[in-house]
């Protein structure tokens, strides 16, 4: 199980073979180094990683999505080996670096593979730059923004204390963290969580305030999502509740939902099989030829 959790060390290369002949590779936007992974040909698959999460989170599903597409790993603006300017982290800095990335690389007719907070940033992306987008794969997240969000007011004692913790307090804790988020604790490894914490660190700025912002779509905005999409969720997700999907299942027209059985917050990662069984045909069906 130790190839899932490649890390830290593999997101400082540039144009080395990661994952089979996966390369990875750095373009300006904006400015600002992007920093991204890539390999396989055909129509382009970009995977939006989550608050936590980075290329290790999409290690075990590369190689079988590659077979048929062009899948681009991205590192968001703030995280991992992209820059990381003294700016404000929120909702649509990370979605407006998306948009310019994907012109940078001059694709078109993309899916949006996000999990998490990578789903709450394609789904505003979808809302508030869609030309390029063709499809949405929205993995326990969604975007939705909290009616009662007050930004102006300081973070709550406890929020301060969550922080810390998410942004890399020890090794102790940060271990607390990745179990909270699988099925199975035993799959969290020593590895994994010595990686994680070198990842947390490195991208501690963007994760404290992306911690605050939270989704940023609203009801009336999610139902006018016009897009081939589907959503997956792990059954047993503490993080993000699997409830979460009747909702979503219901504002965005046309959408499928899979339900990822003995899997919480990390499907792709926990039940890697029953997740190609749902994404891949999804993805044929809504290619450019069909």
């Amino acid at each position: 199980m130790k190839y899932l959790f490649l890390m830290a060390s593999l997101l400082t290369l540039s144009s080395a073979a990661i994952c089979d002949e996966m390369l990875e590779k750095d373009v300006t936007v904006y400015g600002q180094n992007i920093h991204y992974a890539e390999t396989g040909d055909g129509p382009p698959v970009i995977l939006l990683h989550g608050l936590w999460g980075g290329l290790n989170e999409w290690q075990p599903i590369i190689d079988k999505l590659a077979r048929d597409n062009r899948v681009i790993a991205m590192d968001f603006i703030g995280f991992h080996g992209s820059d990381k300017p003294d700016v404000q982290y929120h909702n649509a800095l990370l979605s407006q670096f998306l948009a310019g990335f994907i012109e940078a690389l001059d694709l078109s007719d993309v899916t949006l593979v996000g999990h998490a907070m990578g789903a709450n940033t394609a789904t505003y992306t979808a809302i508030h730059h869609p030309g390029n987008i063709r499809a949405l794969v929205l993995i326990d997240g969604a975007g939705y923004r909290n009616p009662n969000r007050d930004l102006s007011q300081p973070p709550s004692d406890a929020m301060q204390r969550f922080r810390r913790v998410a942004t890399g307090s020890t090794l102790s804790t940060t271990r607390e963290l990745l179990e909270r988020r699988v099925s199975d604790p035993a799959l969290v490894t020593e590895e994994w969580v010595k990686n994680a914490y070198r990842l947390w660190i490195n991208s501690a700025a963007a994760i404290a305030d992306m911690l605050l912002e939270g989704g940023d779509v609203t009801e009336e905005e999610m139902r006018g999502i016009d897009l081939p999409t589907l959503i997956v969720w792990g059954a047993e997700d503490k993080v993000f509740s699997v409830d979460n999907t009747t909702r979503l299942g219901g504002d965005i027209s046309g959408s499928e939902v899979r339900i990822i059985e003995g899997s919480g917050h990390l499907p792709q990662i926990e039940k890697t099989r029953a997740f190609l069984k749902a994404v891949v045909p999804f993805l044929k069906s809504t290619g450019p030829d069909q």
